[in-house]
């Protein structure tokens, strides 16, 4: 017994020697972690001062000849601090970092309570960077999520702090920050939310601003006002909490009513533009707009200035609009490269992200397009269009209108919707689908249907997908995907990124292109988009408007020429409150396009015809009847229909009617004195039946025109002795309305 005791006591000293020790050795190493740490955390860094002159505006980017763009040229001009006002500087503070006058660089207090709240939650709940980390993080370092990152950003705050004072380090925050919409900056912010300059800015307005930066898309006053007056709320509380403003301020600022100005005044002419440009910069590098702005990457463009402005004038111009609240957006893209030469919109439209339905503006290149390519379909092809099935789906033109007969060049111009239905079904719903693709389209499995003839995809087109697949049309089928970005350097001039390196892919044949180019000219001339056809050049066209409710939300028009491809749309913001029923791609859109291109477009070339595209001749009666006859060489002008044809798929056969006119199976029978004659009539002849007598002048008894079918006279003979002749003339009119005369019949009876 007194052994067990022994033998439990002896046990117990050692185990607490054990934890002793091990307590010493944590302890030790946990005290030359913190040296560690704050030897590396002291340690003077070798930093690039002119990231935070770059960092206080927009990264360079330049137009097609390589000047700067005015909106980054206005980027440069940032505000001082002693012209920010202080319950700005206060709103910021109490947000982002309310102990940044009392530490230096890092909050190490802020950091613990993360820390706690953090382990408390079971996941990253709090973060604990000071506005003075933020600013090295954007300036030097990357996006990535490490703690090595977070070792640098705190090394390089604490190093700035020693740099700067207090007073610069938040003017440099001030001026840097992103307040969505396009606008970095808090004199952009001021000016483009509220209408006024940062000296202006009341309380309410202040702190809404602060209140932005957290997430600039979630808390953007201009559509999601709600978000950004609650989170505004925030700001004025914790002012009033730490002694930043009073009781009576806090009451007036929560009691005002803050006005949203979308004061677009203040955005330069290429703001749209260039803003487009950086998104798609950044995708092209794989970062984000901090990093690209922090590693100093020089972005070149297919701006176009003077046209830029043109695309503003135009789209600003109110009297294209009929509704008080249509949205628009436009783009001007040259077909060569796919480069985007100017683009506008009247909201903060991305080119690319920005999806809606296209509607029947995709019929050229889903259905039409494909079909001629693969030689179902050419522009003289005859089309039914009337209310029809197609296994369970059944679409309908618009204003319920069908047309029976058509051709395929009719079908398109006239924008038909049973005939794009039933092509899509010929050609094959994947091939129209995988046409889609090949162009860059952004379809889900769920499109695999035809609805696709129509427009109706899951996650709706951009316009920057229209472009490239218009443009690829005008470009002979070789397909350059439309792009902002023409080269990107970085800080040193070497070029990271070329579009001129990216090889061009074909997607339609030459042929097939020109077929659905000629129709698209005819859409202009004579169908939907016929508002253009007073331009002195030839111009392709191709509306598309869709329908909401009683109204439209989407209306289209998508132009171009041997060198430009032109996009307008007009559309609501949501389907729930469309537009007026009489705003159509071929109204107010396709006007616009017109009174654009007719500025814009220096007497472009004809499309030229390619040496795989035939002109034939076809009979025009056999066409009548849906079939595709060539007409013979002598027939007449108005029985002859010029059309183009691929010649790859032109095996036509002939009417040789005109070649040798005659009747066929004539018969003749008499009675006594009493003739019968029949003959069947070819409707491209006209026939004469003259009774001949021995004595008597030569009378016609019978004068057929183009009819089809028998034909039949009976006749009393009543010659000398009862004896007459009757002969059969068919004969037709030449182009200068002169008979022609073919075989004759001599049928004699009696005697």
């Amino acid at each position: 017994m007194r052994a067990n005791i022994k033998n439990k006591k002896s046990f117990a000293k050692k185990f607490t020697a054990a934890v002793a020790i091990s307590a010493a050795v944590v302890l030790f190493f946990a005290i030359m972690t913190i040296v560690g740490l704050v030897i590396y955390m002291n340690a003077d860094v070798d930093i690039d001062e002119n990231a935070l002159l770059f960092e206080n505006s927009l990264p360079d980017v330049y137009d097609d000849c390589g000047d700067l763009t005015a909106y980054c040229a206005a980027s440069r001009s940032d505000t001082p601090i002693d012209q920010i006002p202080k319950h700005l500087k206060d709103a910021f503070v109490a947000l982002e970092d309310k102990r940044f006058y009392d530490h230096h660089g890092v909050d190490y207090i802020r950091i613990m309570g993360a820390f706690v709240a953090n382990l408390k939650s079971g996941r990253r709940a709090q973060g604990g960077s000071t506005i003075t980390q933020q600013i090295a993080k954007n300036a030097f370092l990357t996006s990535e999520k490490s703690f090595s990152r977070k070792l640098k950003e705190a090394r390089i705050a604490v190093s700035l702090e020693r740099r700067m004072t207090k007073d610069e380090i938040l003017e440099t925050y001030l001026n840097m920050l992103y307040f969505g919409s396009g606008e970095y900056g808090v004199k952009n912010a001021a000016r483009r939310f509220f209408g006024c300059e940062v000296s202006e800015l009341t309380l309410a307005q202040s702190a809404m601003l602060a209140g932005i930066v957290k997430s600039p898309t979630k808390y953007n006053p201009i559509n999601h006002y709600d978000n950004a007056l609650s989170r505004s709320r925030l700001v004025l509380s914790l002012m009033k909490e730490q002694g930043k403003i009073t009781d009576e301020e806090y009451s007036a600022a929560l009691s005002e009513e803050i006005a949203v100005a979308d004061d677009k005044s203040a955005l330069e002419l290429d703001k749209t533009y260039v803003v487009n440009a950086l998104e798609e910069g950044c995708k092209i590098l794989g970062v984000d707009e901090k990093e690209l702005r922090a590693r100093g990457y020089r972005i070149y463009t297919y701006l176009r200035p003077e046209r830029q402005a043109e695309l503003k004038k135009t789209v600003d111009d109110k009297s294209y609009y009929s509704a008080k609240d249509a949205l628009c957006a436009a783009l001007d893209v040259d077909v060569a490269t796919g480069g985007i030469r100017a683009a506008y919109s009247t909201f903060s439209a991305n080119f690319f992200d920005f999806r809606r339905q296209a509607g029947s503006v995709l019929k050229p290149l889903v259905c039409y397009a494909p079909a001629f390519e693969s030689g179902l379909l050419s522009p003289a092809s005859v089309l039914t269009d009337e209310p029809c099935d197609f296994n369970g789906y059944s679409p309908k033109n618009y204003g319920d209108k069908y047309y029976g007969k058509v051709s395929a060049r009719e079908a398109l111009a006239y924008s038909l919707n049973v005939p794009a239905v039933a092509v899509l079904q010929s050609v094959g719903v994947q091939r129209g689908y995988d046409t889609l693709k090949e162009l860059g389209f952004s379809l889900s499995e769920n499109d695999d249907n035809l609805s696709l003839a129509l427009g109706s995809t899951s996650n709706g087109t951009s316009l920057c997908e229209l472009a490239t697949g218009f443009s690829t049309l005008a470009n002979g089928g070789v397909m350059s995907k439309a792009t902002f970005v023409k080269r990107i350097e970085d800080q040193d001039g070497n070029t990271v990124y070329d579009n001129s390196k990216t090889k061009p892919k074909r997607v339609f044949s030459r042929e097939s292109c020109y077929l659905t180019t000629n129709s698209l000219i005819y859409c202009a001339k004579n169908g939907t988009a016929k508002k253009l056809a007073s331009l002195p050049f030839q111009v392709a066209s191709k509306t598309g408007t869709v329908a909401a409710g009683d109204g439209n939300a989407d209306a289209y028009d998508v132009s171009y020429t041997t060198r430009d491809c032109v996009l307008f749309w007009q559309g609501s913001e949501n389907y729930a409150n469309p537009l007026p029923s009489n705003v159509t791609g071929g109204g107010l859109p396709a006007l616009m396009c017109k009174n654009y291109m007719a500025k814009i477009c220096a007497s472009p070339e004809d499309f030229e015809i390619p040496d795989g595209i035939t002109q034939l001749k076809i009979d025009k009666i056999a066409y009548e009847k849906g079939e595709i006859v060539l007409s013979s060489d002598f027939a007449p002008e108005k029985f002859v229909i010029t059309e183009i044809f691929d010649v790859k798929f032109a095996d036509f056969e002939k009417n040789d009617s005109f070649d040798y006119p005659k009747a066929m199976s004539v018969e003749a029978q008499t009675v006594g004195n009493e003739v019968s004659i029949s003959f069947t009539s070819d409707p491209h002849l006209c026939y004469k039946v003259i009774k001949k007598s021995l004595f008597a002048d030569d009378r016609i008894i019978l004068d057929v025109r183009n009819e089809e079918g028998n034909v039949k006279i009976t006749d009393k003979a009543d010659g000398l002795f009862g004896y007459n002749r009757y002969v059969i003339v068919p004969y037709y009119f030449d182009d200068k309305n002169r008979e022609t005369i073919g075989e004759i019949y001599q049928i004699p009876v009696g005697w």
